[in-house]
């Protein structure tokens, strides 16, 4: 799916095991509603990672805005600074929080596929990283192999709407701040073979080292929200 707007507020995470059920119930049913609904908010989304991944990094969740500037409203600031009491609940037991606001650099997709890869940049120096401008154009080449449907660039943002909210406190109660990245790639594809041969082929096109300050994820969909299925 190509992305909606000009950013996005991407998130990474897990929970602890007792809450799972409730924190997928609260993330449908309250969460991305309550967010959606706001004034710049143009779709929701959450996956959850293929068996056996780290519940470090057992879920992503996206949110898709027209601009940066929505996720520093006034409206998207009184929502963090007053959470509901389930709200409250679920983030005190999140683990390994990661929340970031990206520019969208790039976005480009043919519908919408159940698979997906992240591929996480930690470091802050961006002069270390690929090439954005080689990188826009191997999209169109890339989305032509096999089993491959989308890919997303996103620039993160390592101070932009990181102020110290009511939900922010709740979810470092396990002990743990929210990480932020400086880049992320999304990768769409039809199984977890092909994005993990795309993966491959993407580092070792740019010359980047998978192992230094990168993290890399599996994904199904879970849960998509818009606009229009708030209507009514």
């Amino acid at each position: 799916m190509s992305l909606l707007g000009n950013a996005v507020l991407v998130n990474w995470g897990g929970v602890v095991q007792e809450k799972e059920v409730d924190y997928n119930q609260w993330h449908s049913l309250e969460h991305m509603p309550e967010r959606i609904s706001l004034p710049g908010f143009l779709r929701g989304f959450r996956a959850q990672a293929e068996p056996g991944t780290d519940i470090n990094h057992k879920y992503f969740m996206m949110y898709e805005a027209e601009k940066k500037e929505i996720f520093i409203s006034k409206k998207y600031l009184e929502r963090l600074n007053n959470p509901t009491t389930w709200t409250k609940d679920i983030l005190s037991s999140y683990i390994s929080p990661s929340r970031t606001i990206c520019s969208v650099i790039a976005s480009k997709s043919v519908g919408l596929s159940g698979f997906l890869s992240t591929i996480r940049f930690l470091d802050h120096d961006i002069e270390n990283k690929f090439n954005v401008e080689k990188l826009k154009l191997s999209i169109p080449r890339l989305i032509k192999s096999d089993g491959i449907t989308g890919m997303h660039v996103l620039l993160g943002d390592n101070t932009f709407g990181q102020m110290r909210t009511e939900e922010k406190k709740y979810r470092s109660l396990q002990g743990m701040d929210d990480q932020v990245v400086s880049q992320a790639i999304i990768l769409e594809g039809l199984n977890y073979s092909a994005l993990r041969i795309a993966v491959e082929s993407f580092f070792a096109e740019h010359s980047i080292n998978a192992k230094t300050n990168t993290i890399t994820n599996f994904y199904c969909c879970q849960h998509i929200l818009t606009k229009q299925d708030l209507v009514g």
